[in-house]
């Protein structure tokens, strides 16, 4: 199964296929023709779930989205899910620990958002309670995760430095076990994970130039503070859904290739 999408969510495209691979110069070259067809520019990004890089160093998705010439980037969920396979299992108690630690590493937070967001917050804990003047630990406890994804910006860290705190987060987890004695990382195969994703690090970075936000136009109010909403443009996220949906229907075992296309 590959799958095209568009920053909007939107899929542009979907085949089946008996083998993996048939069609496909055909199906992106279509999309091609789509866009030139509706004279609509080619796209700054493309995210992809693999083939993002080659031992030539050019990206095979460049020959077959040809002629367009755009920045390929692997989807960060995808990244990080090649992680999972050097740990014993995901049912360990210390599983999303892991996972959330690893996401810390790649990503930080806009401070300018996040003190937006503080301001409104605290001005909402007022408000439900008056006379009380809540401490900064107060009104970080207060943000949800949910609220970070709606009103904040992420932003990539460099390649030195995801380099450089994953391997920290690794130091810092490779003797952890749960109450049973049971390890948390399967050193064998985490040491083989994390040398071949490494040369992966610059196929994760935001794009240059590449706006990856975009204003819903709607506003929340928290407080007196009016907040934007903000979708996220980057990755391949919107299509995990339509791929559960085909699991649904269509039977046997599914591989996927995704595309992301970012205008």
């Amino acid at each position: 199964m590959s799958n095209i999408g568009n920053e909007l969510g939107q899929v542009l495209n979907s085949v089946l296929t008996t083998g993996e691979g048939a069609g496909l110069d055909d199906l992106c070259q279509g999309v091609v023709r789509r866009y030139r067809d509706a004279g609509e520019p080619e796209p700054d990004a493309i995210y992809v779930d693999r083939d993002c890089c080659s031992e030539s160093g050019e990206s095979p998705v460049l020959t077959w989205f040809r002629p367009w010439t755009f920045t390929v980037r692997l989807d960060v969920f995808h990244f990080m899910r090649r992680f999972t396979n050097g740990l014993t299992t995901e049912h360990h108690p210390l599983y999303g620990t892991f996972c959330s630690k690893l996401s810390s590493c790649i990503f930080k937070w806009d401070k300018a958002d996040i003190e937006k967001l503080q301001q409104a917050k605290r001005a909402e804990l007022v408000k439900k309670h008056p006379g009380h003047n809540p401490t900064h630990s107060q009104v970080l406890a207060s943000i949800t995760t949910s609220e970070l994804a709606k009103h904040c910006r992420r932003k990539t860290r460099g390649v030195e430095e995801t380099r450089a705190l994953i391997q920290q987060l690794l130091d810092s987890m490779w003797d952890l076990t749960d109450t049973t004695g049971l390890s948390l990382i399967n050193q064998e195969s985490m040491s083989r994970v994390w040398e071949v994703q490494q040369k992966h690090l610059p196929c994760i970075q935001d794009p240059t130039g590449v706006q990856l936000y975009i204003n819903t136009g709607s506003k929340l109010e928290k407080g007196d503070k009016a907040l934007d909403v903000l979708r996220c443009a980057r990755g391949s996220s919107s299509l995990e859904s339509f791929h559960k949906h085909q699991c649904c229907f269509i039977p046997g075992k599914l591989k996927h290739l995704t595309f992301k296309i970012l205008c």
